[in-house]
């Protein structure tokens, strides 16, 4: 788990054969963000580890929608060797969000634990809490 503020941080549960990555954050993109380093961090330790390239992604949809976008974007650059985020920005746009992606070669990471192959639609959760933090919870097959 990691947290830069006791409102914001990701965790990831082992669940089966899947892991569950829970985050929270003061707001949704700060949610969306502990989401995606906690997929990484499902696969690989990306701290210490210096950006190579950067990535532009705008996405739409319905916050669920925006979540599970967000994370096969990130399963896609790693099948596709496109590169494995070290740092996520989510910014809000008009309509959806506009995710600003720091890779880096996934040589670079060393020990690579098991690629996510995508993630579930079951038992997804995404929204805000009673007391305002933004959470979040979703299925990852690996």
């Amino acid at each position: 788990m990691t947290a830069d503020a006791a409102d914001r941080g990701h965790r990831t549960v082992a669940h089966t054969a899947d892991q569950i990555v829970e985050a929270w954050g003061p707001t949704r993109e700060a949610c969306l963000e502990e989401a995606a380093m906690g997929l990484v961090e499902t696969f690989a330790d990306p701290s210490g580890v210096g950006w190579c390239d950067h990535a532009e992604v705008v996405l739409t949809g319905s916050d669920e929608q925006l979540l599970v976008d967000l994370l096969e974007e990130i399963v896609y650059r790693l099948d596709t060797d496109r590169g494995v985020p070290v740092r996520v920005r989510v910014r809000p746009r008009a309509e959806g969000v506009r995710a600003d992606l720091w890779l880096t070669d996934r040589r670079r990471l060393g020990g690579l634990g098991v690629a996510p192959k995508g993630v579930a639609y079951s038992q997804l959760d995404f929204g805000p809490d009673p007391v305002g933090l933004w959470r979040c919870s979703v299925t990852v097959d690996v």
